[in-house]
């Protein structure tokens, strides 16, 4: 038995440059790993069969634990990019801290964790393969080859293009926020009113540090269509505001709303999570 740590990213920033023919939107987007982890315990052995067993559970209702769930996509692309032809019994359990629907990439990280276990475990060198273990990813879903980066990182196309950030530092504490809403990416995209033709250049590319000042370069678009049918999630931000934070969006297409606060301001940080706690929100201090 292994266990596992899949960490959460916010977006610093998200911008929707264009739709493009396939349906999908071209992003860009700042990915910021943060110290909220799922746990992940996997089991593999020999199968006795001639056919693979995979066997994901979990204690959240809301989890699928079918062919739908991530960390089942991901064994399922390693062995085919990999021609695995050895079969083999897995037995995963995901502890989940990681809010769901949350745009905090829970899914994904969990999907990248299992990629990265099974590269390991059957001694395929990344280096060497890079093009199809990120090929593999890609094949789950579209940010789940940032998760096997794990750090900071410039991101366009559908988010599956990454640039590496390595001195891109977020030097506050961050304070999520969750007023128990989910939001549906799928949703959200569909309801961005995105005009066919509507193109707009990227701004974020050559940013290599934060200013919490440039509200506006770091503005998330899916707030503008978010906000209107769950004006909570607006409130939040607004609190997170007034409670002190220098700056707060919300992640990905929501429904976590984070907030940053200077680490000389630790006695707000404390009373905006207490405040928000103590309401039944859920809440997390990832710095």
């Amino acid at each position: 038995m292994m266990i596992l740590k899949a960490p959460a990213k916010i977006n610093i920033g998200l911008r929707i440059l264009n739709k493009r023919e396939d349906g999908f939107h071209n992003i860009e987007t700042i990915f910021y790993p943060v110290r909220l982890f799922d746990e992940i315990n996997i089991h593999i052995s020999k199968s006795a069969t001639d056919a693979n067993s995979i066997i994901v559970k979990t204690e959240k209702q809301t989890v699928p634990l079918s062919r739908n769930n991530t960390c089942f996509k991901a064994v399922e692309a390693v062995f085919k990019a990999f021609r695995i032809r050895e079969t083999y019994r897995m037995e995963i359990f995901l502890t989940k801290h990681i809010p769901v629907g949350g745009g905090l990439g829970g899914g994904s990280s969990d999907a990248g964790a299992i990629i990265r276990y099974l590269l390991k475990y059957f001694n395929i060198n990344l280096s060497e393969n890079r093009e199809k273990v990120m090929n593999s990813a890609l094949e789950v879903g579209s940010d789940v080859p940032f998760f096997l980066i794990q750090k900071p990182c410039y991101a366009t196309g559908k988010g599956e293009k990454l640039h590496l950030l390595n001195n891109f530092i977020l030097d506050y504490d961050i304070l999520l926020v969750n007023p128990n809403q989910h939001v549906s990416t799928k949703w959200a995209y569909e309801n961005l009113y995105f005009k066919e033709k509507d193109t707009f250049e990227p701004v974020l590319s050559g940013v290599n540090a934060f200013n919490p000042v440039d509200k506006e370069l770091f503005r998330n678009d899916f707030e503008k269509v978010v906000f209107r049918k769950y004006p909570l999630l607006q409130n939040t931000k607004e609190s997170l505001l007034n409670k002190g934070a220098v700056f707060s969006s919300m992640s990905g297409s929501g429904a976590v709303i984070y907030g940053l606060f200077n680490k000389s301001d630790k006695d707000k940080l404390i009373s905006a999570r207490d405040e928000f706690k103590k309401a039944g929100n859920f809440t997390a201090i990832v710095s």
